[in-house]
């Protein structure tokens, strides 16, 4: 049955209110237009990320479209304030416009979110059957509400939170993402520079891919469950290499970014997907944004390498195997780093290792510990975030039991900048110390010899002009840095 409901897609601007470009189209973009395409959603996409509008802009279009509904897809908390700016919007252009926003922001704080009185309706978590079902009950005077899990509405002044219950099962049976209706063409043909770390690429254009969904580990420091749940689900194989061949023959991608952590949990399965890569024969380039070291081997390296992988990023996360055990609780060691380091050399793939530091309970020397261990693993690149509290996660639970958060702490902050600005100080450790050994540690790691400058300009394509600025402006702003 067709929904005769007119939607919009509106995808804020990251830039609005000073913050940092990021310029990547929203993942959930591509997926659910192929599902609004299916259940025959009559749609629209406003991408105003894509196309740097200002909120002025955005107005007009929404006049023009005249939409019924408008959905507003919200990846990070980070820019919250860009999510509601949106929402507001749309109000504006009609009252009587409903209002939907989803993503990791609304599913891990949906109370707050629904504080705005410009906001109608949550999606939780996995958004490709559930926004569809909440437009297809609006259509019926939202009598079947109390039927959908993964919603958030109000009923009068109360605030109902229905939290997901279900993730999908079948990845498979999903269709392929749909580039068509947006301009992703701009983006894939983008090259991305300036030391955005894992998201630097070589060839354009470039596609993107997950292959799985969900995480079965207890990281205290990741919401993932909250948003994608505990059980790891992977696509098959052949649904992979479907969307590969899809990007390759319609968009011409010459470069791929693999983004799931769990790619190779099942190591037949990725073998697969490396193998069906190679056995195409395409010129075609890909890495993988974030791997579990744990799982790698030397001979699923070699083969990765040979089918056109050029660079891993793995997150050792810490050095000292009493914070990895008994804090972080990742089932890395440093001796999982270790080794892909070893087979990276041994295969000329390029590495990228990610740290995190100023956990409660993390001593000062565990930090020198990670630091030093940053040194030794002798990466391409190496960066380091802040353990930032991020709500239903454990680490947020213990930084709030420790008193370890500043008075005023509140998840909407203007300051926060990713992994960036620290909040948590201990008797260890205070805010200025940690933004201080995380800038200055990233400059003596990374450029410590011309040698190992290079090596960074090439997992981060920049002159050496171009990367003596960005030292110096790294440094003077204390690790924050703003990609143009």
């Amino acid at each position: 049955m067709a929904i005769d409901v007119h939607l919009v897609l509106l995808v804020p601007n990251t830039r609005w209110f000073g913050k940092r470009c990021w310029m990547w189209f929203t993942p959930a973009v591509p997926y659910l237009t192929a599902v609004l395409n299916r259940r025959r959603v009559p749609f629209s996409v406003l991408e105003a990320n894509i196309d740097d509008l200002t909120p002025e802009a955005v107005a007009v279009r929404l006049a023009e479209l005249a939409p019924d509904a408008v959905a507003i897809p919200c990846m990070s908390l980070e820019y919250w304030r860009q999510a509601h700016e949106a929402a507001r919007l749309a109000k504006e252009a009609g009252p009587d416009i409903v209002t939907i926003l989803g993503g990791a922001h609304p599913t891990s704080l949906p109370e707050r979110v629904m504080e705005d009185p410009n906001v109608d309706y949550l999606v939780l978590g996995e958004g490709e059957e559930r926004l569809p079902d909440l437009l297809a009950a609006l259509q019926k005077d939202a009598g079947d509400l109390a039927a959908l899990d993964g919603i958030a509405y109000r009923d009068g002044d109360r605030v109902v939170v229905r939290p997901p219950q279900r993730w999908i099962e079948d990845l498979d049976a999903l269709p392929l993402p749909d580039y068509t209706a947006f301009d992703a063409a701009r983006v894939m043909n983008h090259l991305q520079h300036g030391a955005a770390g894992g998201m630097c690429t070589k060839r354009t254009p470039v596609g993107a891919v997950m292959t799985s969904r969900g995480c079965p580990y207890g990281c205290c420091f990741c919401a993932g469950h909250v948003t994608m749940g505990r059980r790891t689900r992977f696509r098959s194989p052949e649904s992979v290499l479907r969307e590969v061949d899809m990007l390759v023959r319609d968009f011409g991608i010459r470069e791929l970014v693999f983004q799931d952590d769990n790619m190779y949990a099942r190591r037949e399965r990725a073998l697969a997907i490396v193998d069906g890569i190679r056995a195409r024969g395409y010129d075609l380039l890909w890495k993988n944004s974030n791997l579990a070291a744990w799982h790698m081997d030397r001979e699923l390296m070699r083969r990765m390498k040979e089918s056109g992988c050029y660079q891993v990023t793995i997150s050792p996360e810490s050095g000292s195997p009493r914070v990895l055990k008994e804090i972080i609780h990742k089932p890395g060691t440093r001796e999982d780093a270790l080794n892909v380091s070893a087979w990276c050399k041994e295969f000329d793939l390029e590495l990228e290792a990610d740290f995190v530091i100023g956990f409660p309970g993390e001593t000062w020397d565990d930090i020198r510990q990670t630091t030093n261990f940053a040194e030794e693993l002798d990466a391409d690149a190496v960066k380091f975030a802040v353990a930032t509290p991020f709500p239903g996660t454990e680490l947020f639970e213990t930084a709030v039991r420790g008193g370890y958060l500043p008075a005023d702490f509140d998840f909407y902050r203007d300051d926060a900048l990713g992994f960036a600005n620290p909040v948590i100080e201990t008797e260890e450790f205070s805010a200025t110390e940690l933004r201080m050994i995380r800038c200055l540690e990233w400059d003596r790691i990374n450029f410590r010899t011309k040698a190992k400058a290079d090596r960074y300009r090439r997992v981060n394509p920049m002159t050496e002009e171009e990367l003596a600025q960005f030292r110096r402006d790294t440094r003077r702003n204390l690790g924050v840095y703003f990609m143009e």
